[in-house]
């Protein structure tokens, strides 16, 4: 059974290198795109990559894709491709800031 998935949320986390993301949360949008040969369940994936996340409180966009994509793989062995994009939604004004990374297994 081949599976793919798309999920878009958003959250606040602590997420930054500055000394006010370091202390306040900031509101972003976790896109996630993965594919299977077996089923994927979505809204699994979905509530441990937020929870993971907010847990974590990365200095770095890049460093938490790259941690994130490592700790999905354990979690859910059967994924053959994922993509993640976090997107800062209210860093700067009238600006998004986003990362996307991208891996084949």
């Amino acid at each position: 059974m081949q599976s793919n998935i798309k999920i878009k949320t958003k959250f606040k986390c602590i997420i930054g290198l500055l000394d006010f993301e370091r202390h306040t949360k900031q509101k972003i949008c976790l896109k996630i795109k993965a594919s299977s040969n077996e089923f994927l369940d979505y809204a699994k994936l979905c509530k441990k990559a937020k929870k993971f996340i907010k847990k974590s409180k990365f200095y770095t966009l890049e460093e938490a894709i790259k941690k994130l994509i490592a700790y999905l793989k354990e979690k859910f062995q059967h994924i053959k491709k994922i993509k993640i994009q976090i997107t800062k939604l209210q860093i700067i004004k009238n600006t998004k800031v986003s990362v996307f990374f991208k891996e084949k297994y």
